[in-house]
């Protein structure tokens, strides 16, 4: 009898792997430590370049990693982490990143292009910035660099939208006139029309105008010529963009689907609309730093510092707070902008009191999210575009450690090799 009792429970413990789908050897839940160990090559892999010995911020908001190793091949991040942990990777080339910081190659989410020469938007990429979204130009102009920055790895890849849609007397053309790279729409059969047409012309999104300037009463977009033309660009899978100037303004596109504000309000934005923001995935780019250089070219600065300044902070620490999709962006090709890295932009971010390391997501991750390259780069994680930036000292600690750059790669190849 106790014989028989004792090989029951034998054969029952037996059966109790599986009972519950799974070896003895196998563990029901995978730690990180498992994982790791799961895809750490156990042979030295042969790649194009091995980067050791820095400190990675790899653009998710995730810690930063000491002693870190990241290997790129083919154009590609294929490992990423603690050197002990990531396995052996030998590289063809090496570079000692030793009291340097690894991060993913910046994206600037707002500049325009056009006002230098192909070749001088080089000066991106020496930057460390490997990714620009250009927010208006003549389409034409602005695909055909597009191309041609695809053929020379020593410039920033352009994202572009092509003109402005606007409607007639409508911002930017009280401003800058008519000469403007921007197009007046008149309904939501037209407006879907000219997306549909700046799409088929090869442009990646849209940018539209929905507010002008605060203190003017200039005509906008209707909510049913926003709808169309965010309508349109979403079923063919492209981006809206929204140049805001005003929370009124900010709620309608909002409200009528677009992907991010090209701007901050230079008012309030209340908490619903930041709330329904994080509810849609809005995205806010707040490019605060040209506001003040127009303020200083009109002779307002003063006035701007007093009164502006506090409420575009506040919006900023309140959106970020509530865990809304920030970008990093300058207006690149407005006074006072240099072309560059975003160091000013930055300082803003800063003094309103943001995370550093969320302001490095904002200027990796979060630009790639507005772009629409989410999926192949912003990150440097395996499988993404090999978009490197790595500085020498700390940015987290001092944000001067952004201009000192030591190592540029893009899409796989190292800058000045190129």
């Amino acid at each position: 009898m106790v014989q028989r009792s004792v090989s029951a429970v034998v054969f029952l413990l037996a059966l109790l792997p599986a009972l519950y789908g799974c070896s003895e050897r196998e563990p029901l839940e995978r730690t990180e430590e498992t994982r790791a160990e799961a895809t750490r090559p156990e042979e030295p892999v042969e790649v194009d370049l091995v980067i050791s010995g820095g400190t990675l911020i790899d653009g998710t908001g995730s810690p930063p990693v000491r002693d870190a190793m990241v290997a790129l091949d083919d154009g590609r991040v294929v490992a990423a982490g603690r050197a002990a942990e990531v396995g052996d990777y030998r590289g063809a080339k090496t570079f000692d990143a030793d009291g340097m910081t690894v991060m993913p190659g910046f994206v600037n989410a707002h500049a325009h292009s056009r006002y230098v020469s192909l070749r001088e938007t080089e000066g991106w990429t020496r930057a460390g910035i490997t990714t620009v979204r250009d927010l208006a130009g003549p389409v034409q102009e602005l695909v055909a660099r597009r191309e041609a920055g695809r053929e020379d790895p020593a410039l920033p890849e352009l994202i572009v939208s092509g003109p402005m849609l606007t409607v007639p007397g409508g911002h930017p053309f009280p401003i800058y006139g008519e000469e403007y790279p921007a197009l007046a729409v008149s309904g939501p059969e037209d407006a879907a029309r000219e997306v549909n047409r700046l799409l088929d012309a090869g442009a990646d999104g849209v940018k539209i105008v929905v507010s002008g300037r605060t203190d003017t009463g200039w005509p906008e977009l209707s909510d049913a010529e926003i709808r169309a033309i965010t309508d349109a660009a979403h079923a063919r899978g492209a981006w809206v963009s929204a140049h805001v100037d005003t929370a009124s303004g900010l709620r309608r596109a909002v409200e009528n689907g677009v992907d991010d504000a090209a701007h901050s309000p230079r008012d309030r934005i209340p908490e619903d609309l930041i709330s329904l923001m994080v509810e849609r995935d809005v995205a806010l780019v707040p490019t605060i730093d040209v506001y003040r250089n127009i303020a200083e070219e009109n002779g307002t600065a003063a006035q701007w510092t007093a009164e502006t300044r506090p409420v575009m902070y506040d919006n900023l620490r309140r959106f970020e707070a509530a865990g809304g999709t920030l970008a990093l962006g300058d207006d690149f090709g407005n006074p006072g902008v240099e072309l560059g890295m975003m160091t000013d932009e930055i300082e803003h971010w800063l003094a309103a009191g943001l995370p550093p390391l969320r302001v490095l997501s904002a200027a990796t991750e979060g630009g790639a999210s507005v772009a629409g390259i989410e999926g192949r780069t912003g990150t440097l994680e395996p499988g993404k575009e090999a978009d490197v930036l790595v500085v020498d000292g700390d940015p987290l600690a001092e944000i001067d450690a952004l201009r000192r750059v030591s190592l540029v790669v893009q899409n796989g190849v190292r800058y000045g090799e190129g």
